[in-house]
């Protein structure tokens, strides 16, 4: 059986998706994928050559990789993942996130807000995904007649993570409210979250906010959780796992596109960007008590929308909402007639496609946190 490498150096956080898109293709093949977790160099490439002689290698460059230069690549091919155009081996393959569809996708969801004001907060280093999402950004902001402010700060060290908050304070208390906020990624957008929490700035009514990556681990554990635009991270994996297989098929003449795109997947959406109007005040606190509380033996009284923990939950008066956030609690309220009794395994049926309701059914499934987070996924858009 032949072997592809696969380098995904430690810090990528999505290479877990990535690979299985590369095994997907792999499969058809005949290949076996090889996990190598360490950054590609001029020695390490030649011993594995040596070690496995690959059908190819897929390169993930976003936890950074070490320069490579054209000849490294000549004894099997190479396709790299999210590197930086600019610093690409002349003739490299590649593939790409398209960060400015990312970030018009997040202008589309944020302008559907309502708000009139927008910002985007940078990464603290600049990379050229950054850039990119940007401009993307702003620009479409601005074709809808709005403005756009921009938060960045150029590269920032470790050790200068305490002024870099205060500068970010300083502009999330500048930005005009209501304001809609894309940030760089789910990192960045975190730091916002800190720091709105900090000015006790609500949460998505004054300041609505959207990351990228939809990293669970970030996503899941901010307080309110991170709405966030998904990367297409399988699809990445397979478009590079299919170039390989066009570079081996065609025997040194291949003439295909050598540098490809992978768009978004969908937005993933949370408590950052779920406004609610006055009347669902208790609704959306309620969620907020299901997704915090569910895994603590959450009793059916303490999520009470009508705010009365003398009685077990009942449904609104009246036939219950068909859709919206109301309506998600009054289906789940209608399966408890008990207060005391815990929030444990709902029907089938009910285990609805919303990372929000997560915690409803989080107690009766298996594996780690991230395993849940992983089983709740949102609406694709």
């Amino acid at each position: 059986m032949k072997t592809l490498l696969y380098f995904h150096p430690h810090g990528s956080t999505s290479w877990g998706q990535v690979v299985d898109g590369v095994k997907d293709i792999a499969a058809k093949a005949g290949w076996h994928v090889q996990e190598v977790n360490v950054r590609p160099t001029h020695k390490n490439l030649e011993d594995l050559r040596k070690f496995w002689n690959p059908v190819g290698a897929i390169v993930d460059a976003g936890a950074g990789v070490n320069e490579l230069s054209k000849a490294d690549l000549k004894a099997f091919p190479v396709v790299f993942i999210d590197h930086d155009p600019a610093t690409l081996p002349r003739g490299a393959f590649s593939v790409c996130h398209d960060s400015s569809a990312t970030a018009t996708l997040a202008a589309k969801e944020l302008l559907s807000t309502g708000f009139a004001n927008f910002a985007y907060v940078a990464f603290h280093e600049r990379r050229f995904w950054d850039e990119e999402r940007e401009a993307a950004f702003t620009k479409a902001v601005e074709l809808n007649g709005k403005q756009c402010s921009v938060f960045r700060t150029g590269n920032t060290s470790s050790a200068d993570s305490v002024r870099h908050l205060r500068r970010l304070r300083d502009f999330v208390v500048s930005l005009p409210k209501p304001c809609g906020v894309f940030a760089a990624n789910d990192r960045t957008a975190e730091n916002v979250l800190t720091v709105a929490r900090m000015l006790n700035i609500s949460i998505p009514c004054e300041l609505s906010v959207i990351g990228v990556d939809n990293y669970a681990n970030v996503c899941e554990n901010t307080s309110p959780t991170l709405t966030s635009v998904e990367p297409d991270f399988r699809r990445a994996g397979a478009s590079a796992a299919m170039m390989i297989m066009e570079i081996t098929q065609a025997h040194g003449r291949f003439t295909g596109e050598r540098n490809r795109l992978y768009g978004p997947l969908r937005v993933v959406r949370r408590t950052s960007t779920r406004i609610l109007t006055r009347d669902d005040a208790e609704v959306s606190a309620a969620l907020e008590l299901i997704d915090a509380k569910a895994c603590t033996g959450l009793k059916a009284a303490e999520v009470d929308p009508g705010g009365h923990p003398d009685r077990a939950p009942q449904p609104r008066e009246g036939t219950p909402a068909e859709s919206g956030p109301a309506a998600e609690v009054d289906r789940r309220l209608l399966r408890i007639q008990e207060p005391e009794r815990a929030l444990q395994v709902l029907p089938e049926e009910d285990r609805q496609d919303d990372v929000r309701l997560a915690g409803l059914y989080r107690l009766h499934m298996s594996g780690t946190d991230e395993n849940h987070q992983a089983k709740a996924t949102a609406t694709p858009v």
